[in-house]
């Protein structure tokens, strides 16, 4: 036999440019006796994975269609199956696959059989490869309407938009509601679209049915997450109203029994795939090589793809650090650029006028390069990843954030850093990472090239705290019923239960927080009551830089995470100083645009980066990295945080404590109406919503605001003031 095993018939596929008749009816035969050997129908499905590629880009003898196309079948890979070419048995297999709830939908094999467990409300945990289609599930569920109402978490705001933008074909069956300022709708059924901090906060959730936990592996506390804490309170809250519900995550290699048993889920682990993947390291690229020789590397490789690339960098400043450089180098080598695609240049007319008309984002793409981070504005980062989709942008610079769940339409994903921020990668990272590359029926084979060596393989076990209660810290133990809490733990409660009742309850009220950070602050302000309240007795909006800064130091000591702290360049290492300069000049301002024009004009970016290209680039990305980082949840919550505790110590005082309620709301909806602000939620940018003020009412909800929206024409939109960036965002949101 000229195939003698799957490395032989692989490597034949991947470097024979024309496949004939005989070898692929060969290649065909080998496929087939490895689907009928259980150990070995991974790399069975694999080889008919690459032969469906090799079938649709026309490299091998299609006189063997037909055979390839029974094997799909018998692979259980019934996406990909043409039925003109099935015979009976195979059609009516096929047909058996096919969603009882979503149009021309087929599921592969084990995703019909996760699917029947949810049909039966069953509670599922599913751990699987990227390509697996484990979010296809989810709209099977919503599409089934067997809840009314369900809650979705997922871990990141992108990833959530992604989701409404897929399930807004359901919204005359239910609400979809994406801000804790909305309500629910008391007739239709409700999805809520949130994080697991919006589920901890939300107070009007109504009997909830169903619900979905996505990248479940965050609520472990062993990956050094500061979310967990708030994923398990997330979870404890809705385990108390429904039992049904199905996690879904990749790579994991169990979760321990006595979680399983209690929570009475079925658990799923698989590695059924529906995209192949090849991967190789650059020669050299494991050695120490010189920055400048490293870059020249990954720029030559660039040069030499001709599907998109994802190129994954360690943090936001290396990704646009090198996002900006390879437009340069593109420069150099071109003879002249293309035409920049409508969706690039209404793009770039936005970013002139919103950031900066000097920042070099539009340059690079311009050039049909992207960089995509945690510091851009959540539209902008979906406008990108959109053009990269659709080829308009043909390499894509990327951080962890990317890579965390958001679809993209990647042949190539190129791993340049070993890290992610600080730290090294691990091999669960690694995974996440490379199963980005290639997309069901887009890319049947994927490429991840590596510019490190892989990590050392491990097996990660997910333990959930609020269930299994070991490890708990106490903020998880605070968020469960005393009643539950086992009777070994209790004792690690006695000093909180000492305390007086209601500094309990004002430390229960935060606890997504540290409570020793909490204890920590009181303690401080108990030892100095008049000298703080000095410091801390400011209202609403008015306030001097010395009393924001109080707050702003006190959270930073005893609130603040290392994450939170770490270096951030082009700034360097952060302060409280620094995040209060910058809070305050937001207050000021009320606009990034300003705040970028402000700070290139300041005296200390002058002497930091005296070249003023050099300088709109520093500054536009420290802006808009803090403003993410810190001004959209963060900073807010923190402020609400020491509000509370100032007051219980003030009160026992006879002093009057200060309230920050207003200013943490203004901070935290970018100084618009919570119920205006809440359309940022649909994609669309801020600047939009304010030119649309005077046509939107802050005293009507979300749903009435979408309503009118829906109404404007174009040419009103226009006459408004929009961009036409800003008019494609809100034709699309809804």
């Amino acid at each position: 036999m000229r195939f003698a095993n799957y490395d032989i018939a692989k490597d034949f596929i991947i470097r024979t440019p024309q496949i004939d008749y005989s070898d692929s009816f060969d290649l065909a035969k080998l496929a087939g006796r490895m689907l009928r050997d259980p150990e070995k129908q991974r790399l069975g499905r694999d080889l008919v994975i690459r032969a469906k590629d090799a079938l649709v880009s026309r490299r091998m003898d299609e006189r063997t269609s037909e055979i390839w196309n029974e094997l799909l079948v018998a692979a259980g890979l019934y996406p990909y199956v043409d039925p003109e070419l099935l015979s009976p048995t195979g059609l009516l297999r096929y047909q058996y696959h096919k969603s009882d709830h979503l149009d021309d939908v087929f599921f592969h094999e084990e995703q019909l059989d996760v699917s029947m467990l949810l049909q039966q409300g069953r509670p599922v945990i599913l751990s699987g490869p990227t390509s697996y289609g484990k979010s296809l599930l989810i709209e099977n569920v919503v599409a089934s309407r067997r809840y009314k109402n369900i809650v979705i978490i997922q871990p990141t705001l992108a990833l959530l938009d992604e989701t409404r933008k897929k399930l807004t074909k359901y919204r005359e069956q239910y609400r979809l509601l994406v801000s804790t300022s909305q309500e629910p709708d008391g007739e239709k059924g409700n999805i809520f679209l949130f994080t697991g901090e919006r589920v901890v906060e939300y107070d009007r959730f109504p009997k909830i049915d169903f619900f979905v936990i996505d990248e479940f592996y965050k609520l472990s506390m062993e990956r050094g997450d500061d979310r967990a804490i708030i994923l398990n309170q997330a979870l404890y809250k809705l385990l108390k109203q429904t039992r049904q519900f199905y996690m879904l995550g990749p790579y994991i290699k169990g979760i321990p029994d006595t979680v399983k048993e209690k929570l009475g889920a079925t658990w799923t682990r698989t590695d059924f795939a529906t995209v192949a993947v090849d991967e190789r390291m650059l020669s050299e690229t494991g050695k120490k090589i010189k920055k400048a020789l490293r870059k020249q590397r990954l720029f030559e490789l660039l040069q030499s793809l001709q599907e998109p690339a994802l190129v994954y960098t360690a943090s936001p400043a290396t990704c646009t650090e090198l996002a900006i450089d390879y437009s340069k180098y593109i420069a150099t080598i071109r003879k002249e650029r293309p035409a920049v695609p409508m969706e690039i240049r209404e793009m770039n007319d936005w970013i002139a006028q919103n950031v900066s008309q000097h920042w070099s984002m539009i340059e690079a793409l311009n050039d049909g390069i992207g960089f995509h981070h945690g510091a851009l504005p959540r539209h902008l980062g979906s406008s990108i990843v959109d053009a990269f989709n659709n080829r308009s942008i043909k390499v894509l610079f990327c951080t962890a954030t990317l890579i965390e769940g958001v679809n993209t339409s990647a042949k190539h994903v190129i791993l340049f850093d070993k890290k992610k921020g600080r730290d090294d990668i691990d091999f669960f990272d690694y995974k996440n990472i490379s199963g980005r590359s290639g997309r069901m029926k887009k890319h049947y084979v994927g490429d991840v090239i590596r510019f490190e060596n892989e990590p050392p393989q491990l097996e990660f076990e997910v333990d959930i705290p609020i269930i299994s209660q070991e490890n708990a810290p106490l903020e998880i133990l605070l968020a469960i019923d005393q009643q539950e809490i086992q009777p070994a733990l209790q004792n690690r409660l006695e000093h909180f239960q000492s305390l007086d009742s209601q500094l309990q309850e004002v430390l229960k009220k935060h606890s997504t927080v540290s409570i020793d950070g909490q204890l920590a602050i009181i303690q401080k302000l108990e030892r100095a009551p008049e000298y703080y309240h000095t410091l801390l007795r400011w209202q609403s909006n008015f306030f001097l830089f010395d009393e924001l800064a109080a707050v702003i130091e006190l959270a930073w000591d005893h609130l603040a995470v290392a994450e939170d702290k770490k270096r951030v360049e082009p700034i360097g290492s952060l302060s409280a100083r620094w995040l209060t300069s910058f809070a305050y000049g937001y207050n000021r301002f009320k606009s990034v645009a300003a705040m970028i024009n402000d700070q290139v004009n300041s005296d200390f970016w002058r002497k930091k980066a005296p070249d003023y290209q050099t300088r709109v680039n520093h500054v536009a990305f420290s802006v808009l990295q803090i403003s993410r980082n810190f001004f959209d949840y963060k900073l807010p919550k923190w402020l609400t945080v020491i509000e509370g505790l100032q007051a219980y110590v003030f009160n026992k005082y006879g002093l009057r404590p200060g309230n920050y309620t207003y200013f943490a709301s203004q901070l935290e909806n970018g100084f618009l109406d919570p119920n205006l602000a809440a359309l940022r939620e649909y994609d669309i940018p801020i600047t939009a919503i304010r030119k649309l003020q005077s046509y939107l009412a802050d005293y009507r909800t979300t749903e009435q605001n979408i309503l009118n929206l829906r109404q404007l024409r174009e040419v009103e939109l226009v006459r408004r003031g929009l961009l036409p960036y800003e008019i494609r965002k809100l034709q699309a949101a809804f």
